[in-house]
């Protein structure tokens, strides 16, 4: 066996080389220091897993609302004509009612100017009347079967043109004569199947309507009647009121 002497040698020199180049060092890494007064450093979320596209649904397109016309009124215009076909003739009330007051009273044939109507009660259809005469108010139709009124809606006739040369003459009408409607512009004249202000209105003419006389006159409530006859309207009118004149004859 080497003494230990010799095993110790070879340590020595190491060591002895090792000093004399400056000796051992240990490395240190340094740690890292933060400002006690800084906020800590958010933590960096991880990026969010991208979304798979996915197809925009199908929205169906909004239907429009149906739309549900109105029926038009069944109310007669106004004003309009009615005859009385109730032989016994038809109660004129206060309201369109049967237990309304009573105000008046309707011969059968009668003709009047209906301002209203219909309107629903005790089962019949009612209409405000006018008859021109002071009597006016509600009246019952009666029932479908056997009516009590009849509406007659008057027709308005085209007016027949003054011949060339023609003028009116301020003379009283007579048997044969021309004569023209003379009412107010806006005004119509109403030709009746009879004389008198209840008989059923066969036409309303306008001003400027040529007649030749046929007949009369009649006096009838408190009018002067004359029967007119043209290409388009035969019958009874009134030859004014008093104050207006609603016929004049032409030369």
């Amino acid at each position: 066996m080497l003494p230990q002497a010799c095993l110790l040698f070879p340590l020595i020199l190491v060591l002895a080389t090792s000093l004399a180049c400056g000796g051992f060092q240990v490395r240190v890494t340094p740690t890292a220091t933060t400002d006690a007064g800084a906020a800590p450093a958010e933590a960096t979320a991880p990026p969010a897993p991208t979304a798979e596209p996915t197809e925009a649904p199908t929205i169906a397109p909004t239907q429009p609302a149906e739309i549900t016309p109105t029926p038009a009124s069944t109310a007669t215009p106004a004003p309009s004509q009615a005859r009385v076909l109730a032989t016994g003739g038809l109660n004129v009330r206060e309201a369109a009612s049967a237990g309304a007051k009573q105000v008046g009273r309707l011969g059968a044939n009668a003709v009047v100017t209906v301002l209203e109507g219909p309107t629903q009660a005790d089962n019949y259809d009612w209409y405000r009347i006018d008859n021109s005469s002071g009597v006016a108010g509600w009246v019952a139709a009666g029932p479908a079967d056997d009516p009590w009124l009849r509406l007659e809606e008057a027709v308005s006739a085209a007016p027949t043109p003054a011949r060339e040369g023609m003028k009116l003459v301020d003379r009283a009408i007579a048997t044969g004569d021309r004569v023209q409607v003379t009412t107010e512009s806006n005004q119509l004249l109403t030709v009746r199947i009879d004389a008198g202000r209840n008989a059923r209105a066969v036409a309303k003419v306008p001003r400027g309507t040529l007649f030749t006389v046929k007949g009369g006159p009649l006096q009838l409530d408190n009018f002067t009647w004359w029967e007119l006859d043209s290409d388009t309207v035969k019958g009874w009118a009134a030859e004014g009121d008093g104050t207006t004149r609603w016929l004049t004859p032409v030369e």
